[in-house]
């Protein structure tokens, strides 16, 4: 059977690279996909959930995280040119040294690129004593691995990324009189054939790290600031639509699960016009109503677009999310309540409803477009609907009456962020027994 290897990746990161030079070293055929760390794919948050990062390596459907991880599986799933030693000892110095080179030298290299002046010159010095430990592990071997490219060397080129940013930043890290025997080690390493064809071009490198300062700093001045509360309950699809948003921006907040019978002295502070579940406090600020909140995220943090940024389609996501609001939801809910011929008006008057949000989603994947966006958020109803119907015994949305919008649901609810955001199936199931089962017609 023929072998599916795809590599998610960005042309820019050291990490990716690691994972093309170690398959290039193999022969192994992979697919490579550029991900566009701003905008993640669906697929990447499906392969990776756990970290929703690069690089990802998917073999015959199986993903792989974490590019050291991803080196191990490499070697021993394809076992010609290792790159690690079979010599148990050997195999366990080559993982303390990469390790050594993530979890020291990394980290120090990243914070040299946007510190200044003193700071800087403290971490030049931290840096500089990390390559003269490694200058001595390398000593008059040719590469780490001994005569051929090996586990530590390609872990190692986060060297070759060092020694772009000291000539992007005018910096002096690494250089030939200081470093004689390293400096040799990365030269070999970029005249090597597989490596220099897997480095990105240099011009478009330099330019890339000359960017890295101003972005990082601004990135480092928005996190420390940033307290992010959200005030929900578990089974509240109002809540629920808003960890969605913000796990799809990757924003790191913290969950507050209130009692509606007893509500606390946060929330009614917070939402004292309402009192009422979802509120965000973002920074002391509280923002209401869950649509609101979702179009306030959006703004907040740019990353990740759930709102087209056309006018136009922005305004039609507008007008789809609020027909679900003002049409769909408060017949979901009467359904639930109501009973006999009541009950029958009212799922036909919800199969009108589903019917429209049917020819508005036509063949798209989502309504959204490729990617889940703010109409998919708000129509997380859908999603209650069909718990709805399962628990109390009713048929309203069926895969024959309508295969597009039971299609969409199969997607969403498969959706990596969406998937981690539900509830638990058969508590929701319960719930919705205890709180509506009565109302539900006899059989």
């Amino acid at each position: 059977m023929a072998e599916e290897v795809k590599l998610f990746g960005t042309w820019a990161s050291v990490f990716s690279r690691r994972i093309e030079v170690a398959l290039k070293l193999k022969g192994v055929q992979f697919e490579y996909i550029e991900e566009n760390l701003s905008n993640k794919s669906p697929a990447l948050l499906k392969y990776n959930p756990v970290h929703k990062k690069i690089p990802v390596l998917v073999h015959n459907g199986k993903p792989v995280a974490e590019s050291l991880v991803i080196l191990e599986y490499i070697d021993e799933t394809w076992k010609h040119n290792p790159i690690l030693p079979t010599d148990p000892y050997e195999k366990a110095m080559a993982r303390f040294w990469a390790k050594y080179i993530d979890d020291k030298l990394w980290p120090a290299a990243r914070e040299v690129a946007v510190s200044k002046g003193e700071e800087q010159k403290g971490v030049i010095e931290e840096i500089q004593k990390q390559l003269k430990t490694l200058e001595s592990e390398l000593k008059e071997k040719k590469f780490f691995g001994g005569q051929s490219l090996g586990f530590v060397d390609i872990a190692a080129n986060i060297i070759v990324w060092l020694v772009v940013a000291q000539e992007a930043l005018g910096m002096e890290i690494l250089t030939e009189e200081k470093f004689p025997v390293l400096h040799g080690w990365y030269q070999r390493l970029v005249d090597d054939a597989v490596f220099k064809e897997c480095m990105p071009p240099r011009e478009q490198h330099l330019s890339f790290v000359k960017g890295i300062p101003m972005a990082a700093i601004s990135l480092q001045t928005a996190t420390m600031t940033e307290e992010v509360k959200l005030f929900g309950t578990w089974a509240s699809i109002f809540s629920r639509r808003i960890e969605v948003a913000l796990k799809l921006k990757g924003v790191q907040f913290e969950y507050i699960e209130e009692n509606l019978s007893n509500k606390s002295p946060a929330l009614l502070k917070y939402n004292p016009v309402h009192k009422k579940i979802p509120v965000l406090v973002h920074n002391g600020k509280p923002v209401a109503e869950s649509l609101v909140i979702l179009e306030y995220i959006d703004e907040t943090w740019k990353h990740n677009p759930i709102l087209p940024t056309d006018p136009y389609e922005k305004a039609m996501a507008r007008f789809w999310a609020k027909y679900i609001d003002d049409k769909l939801w408060p017949a979901v809910t009467k359904v639930l309540v109501s009973k006999g011929e009541e009950q029958k008006g009212v799922i036909e008057e919800i199969q009108e409803q589903l019917k429209t949000l049917e020819s508005e989603l036509k063949e798209k994947k989502f309504f959204g477009g490729e990617s889940l966006g703010f109409v998919d958020i708000a129509a997380n109803i859908i999603v209650f609907l069909l718990v709805a119907q399962e628990a109390l015994g009713m048929e309203i949305l069926t895969e024959e009456k309508f295969p597009v919008l039971h299609g969409w649901y199969q997607r969403l609810v498969d959706d990596a962020v969406f998937k981690e955001c539900m509830p638990p199936r058969e508590q929701h199931l319960s719930s919705v027994k205890v709180w509506f089962g009565s109302s539900t017609p006899s059989k």
